[in-house]
C-alpha cells in the first residue's frame, strides 16, 4: 500500500514546508515605523512584549520564546509597524536571537522635565494636527502640566 501513496515526507529542513493561507507566524517590527506607543505591550497575552523607561528611553522588546503569535500585536498597531511572518521556526544558538529590541529617544516636559513621550510619537501627533489645520500647542507638556495650563494653574505645574 505504502507503494502506492508515494512519499508523503518532505526533506526538511532541506525543503521549506508549506504554510496555509493566514497562518501566523513570527512578528516582526519594522524599527522605522514604530513610533513606541506600546499599544502592541499592553495587548499581550503572554507578555511577550515589554515596554521599559530608563535614562530618557523607552525600550520596546518583543521576546519570541514567550509568543503564541496570537497577532494581536500587529492588529493594534497605529502605525502597522508590527507584521505578522509566516516564520515559525524559533531554534536558535543564542537566546539573545530571540529579541527584537527597539529603544526610542523620549522628550521632557518643557515645565516639569519628567520624560512623557517618545520623539516619533510627538512627531505623529503633530503632523495629525497640522494636518487637520489645527495649530500645535502646548505638545511638549507632559498630560498633567498640560492640563494644569489649561485650566490656568500655570504656577502649580511649575513646581
Amino acid at each position: 500500500m505504502a507503494v502506492e501513496t508515494g512519499v508523503v515526507t518532505r526533506p526538511y529542513p532541506f525543503v521549506a514546508p508549506e504554510v496555509p493561507p493566514g497562518f501566523r507566524g513570527r512578528p516582526k517590527i519594522d524599527f522605522n515605523l514604530c513610533i513606541g506607543c506600546g499599544a502592541c505591550a499592553s495587548v499581550c497575552p503572554p507578555n511577550a512584549i515589554t515596554v521599559e523607561e530608563k535614562d530618557g528611553f523607552r525600550r520596546i522588546s518583543l521576546f519570541t520564546g514567550r509568543c503564541i503569535f496570537c497577532a494581536r500585536c500587529g492588529e493594534v498597531c497605529p502605525e502597522k509597524a508590527i507584521k505578522i511572518t509566516e516564520d515559525f521556526e524559533l531554534s536558535s544558538d543564542e537566546k539573545i536571537d530571540l529579541y527584537q529590541i527597539l529603544e526610542l529617544k523620549m522628550v521632557r516636559c518643557e515645565i516639569c522635565g519628567r520624560f512623557f513621550a517618545t520623539e516619533r510619537e510627538l512627531k505623529k501627533v503633530k503632523e495629525e494636527i497640522e494636518k487637520k489645520g489645527m495649530e500645535v500647542e502646548k505638545l511638549n507638556l507632559c498630560p498633567e502640566c498640560r492640563e494644569k495650563v489649561s485650566a490656568g494653574l500655570e504656577s502649580l505645574a511649575r513646581r
